[in-house]
């Protein structure tokens, strides 16, 4: 073995030794920057003589990062167009958060450093990559405060996916005693009306718990008329709104055709109107009564926010009103035509006590939060102990409608069907040298195809003609009068309305070559 000569080193080794510092002890030896060492990249590391290996720096991206698995997990969504904002689950449902606050949630989630910044070799970094994902895979259309119905969540409705903010506030059924509520309710109804009122307030909590969005049941308008201070609101109120969601919008503007937006029934399940604000026009109630048919049956319903595009959805709704039962304030209701008359409950509240006093502020707080403690039982009572009476069953609507007599006597009063019939009855008839005044079941034959049986039968074509004197020498006491009524009314059409409301004084009759109508006399008259 060669022996190296120590007193006279060779020229690498004096290179290296002139190498050093003058002062080893005050200047540590600096070692030139190797590639692949790096804190964000990394270094290669090995025992000697080993390949050497690889070590990420303490910067460096895991081997693995899934945006979309990270974007799932915070269940974090984009609206389209919205910029740099996203929606954040929350507790109560989505809120919408600026890139700054998301970049803060991601980097807390717990074992999991998200990157800011790209790395070295990266164009995005980590959070950029599940933005960018979250915008290209997770994005919504439209985003609503709330939809009736509609838990809060993302839905596919019509081909767009939209947000839904907020949930309802649900009543779970538990059993237990009701007996408050039980009094306020048949107190004010009565037997007979609480037997529908307890069926109609059982499918609609039925269909609104366990329906769910595109499968609700329809349910019937309900008005509640009464005197001040008969507690019809206070149903409305305390008993519905709880009952359905705890949330309520009044829908008259929208109904009564003052503006196109419906933002706040959107995102309430119980539309509740109190003292109906429309006209006694009768273009008007016919206005709000279509209306009410849209409400009550449509599965689908133009949604249009101020500001926001129109959609179509399928909310959850139940329309009620409540209305003093003074005569001129019923005219604002829709006229009972036999389109809407099956998509109404109408119901007479009795003024009697409350089941408990309400004099003072603590008294109201008492009783009220009594009502909210009985309604878990009330609704458990109906979902799991009331049997809908098998006599008032019906298949659209689940229970038949309901309408108290006098109320609809006196809405009938004041509908052009019971003009036309009160023109009939007033109206006299004669013509000179041939019959003197006359009612119309007792003219001649050449007018009347039952002369002398106290009944008139003719065609409707006739029956115009004679009531607005335009039969020839034929006089008419109601002339003037009918002729206005006839320019906005068909007698045909009415004469089937009558058929239905009045069957006792009008029908169909047939004779050998046409078809007629019988109308008999009143019944003081026979």
């Amino acid at each position: 073995m060669e022996e190296k000569d120590l007193k006279n080193p060779s020229q690498d080794e004096a290179t290296a030794a002139s190498a050093q510092p003058v002062n080893a002890h005050h200047a540590p030896p600096i070692e030139p920057k190797q590639k692949g060492k790096s804190s964000r990249r990394g270094k290669i590391v090995g025992k000697q003589g080993e390949p050497g290996k690889f070590a990420p720096g303490k910067d460096a991206a895991p081997p693995e990062f899934d945006a979309k698995e990270f974007a799932e997990s915070l269940d974090m969504y984009w609206l389209d167009g919205d910029g740099d904002r996203y929606f954040v689950r929350t507790k109560t449902g989505w809120s919408k958060w600026p890139k700054s606050m998301v970049n803060k949630k991601m980097r807390a989630v717990p074992g999991r450093f998200i990157s800011l910044r790209p790395r070295e070799g990266e164009e995005n970094s980590e959070a950029d990559r599940v933005l960018l994902y979250t915008m290209e895979h997770r994005m919504i259309t439209h985003s609503l405060p709330a939809l009736a119905g509609h838990n809060a969540g993302v839905y596919e409705i019509n081909g767009d996916r939209v947000m839904v903010l907020k949930s309802g506030s649900f009543i779970e059924p538990k059993e237990g005693q009701w007996e408050t509520v039980r009094a306020l309710i048949e107190d004010r109804l009565g037997d007979e009306q609480s037997r529908f009122f307890h069926s109609w307030m059982r499918k609609s909590y039925e269909s609104l718990m366990y329906g769910g969005p595109g499968n609700f049941q329809p349910g019937q308008a309900l008005i509640l008329a009464g005197g001040a201070g008969t507690g019809k609101s206070r149903l409305q109120h305390q008993i519905i709104t709880p009952l359905l969601g705890n949330r309520a919008a009044d829908p008259g503007p929208y109904m009564f055709g003052r503006t196109d937006f419906n933002s706040e029934m959107i995102g309430a399940e119980h539309l509740l109107m109190e003292d109906p604000q429309s006209t006694t026009l009768t273009k008007d109630r016919v206005y709000f009564g279509e209306m009410i048919k849209s409400i009550v049956v449509n599965d689908t319903h133009r949604l249009h926010p101020k500001g926001k595009d129109a959609l179509m959805a399928s909310p959850y709704w139940r329309l009620t009103m409540s209305i003093n039962n003074d005569p001129d304030k019923m005219r604002v209701l829709p006229l009972i035509t036999p389109d809407i008359e099956d998509k109404l409950m109408i119901f007479a509240v009795h003024d009697v006590p409350l089941p408990m006093p309400t004099s003072t502020l603590e008294e109201r707080r008492a009783f009220r939060e009594t009502i909210s403690a009985e309604l878990p039982a009330y609704a458990y009572w109906l979902i799991n102990e009331w049997e809908i009476p098998e006599d008032i069953r019906a298949d659209r609507f689940g229970v038949k409608h309901y309408h108290d007599a006098t109320l609809r006597g006196d809405l009938f009063e004041d509908t052009p069907a019971s003009e036309f019939l009160s023109l009939i009855d007033a109206a006299q008839f004669a013509k000179e040298g041939e019959f003197s005044s006359c009612k119309l079941w007792d003219l001649p034959l050449e007018y009347n195809a039952y002369f002398g049986r106290s009944l008139w039968k003719h065609q409707a074509i006739t029956l115009e003609a004679l009531l607005t004197g335009e039969i020839e020498n034929v006089s008419s006491t109601v002339a003037t009068k009918a002729k206005q009524f006839f320019r906005h009314n068909n007698c045909a059409r009415l004469l089937s309305r009558l058929r239905q409301d009045e069957p006792d004084r009008v029908d169909k009759g047939r004779m050998n070559t046409w078809k007629g109508w019988v109308i008999s006399p009143p019944p003081a008259l026979s």
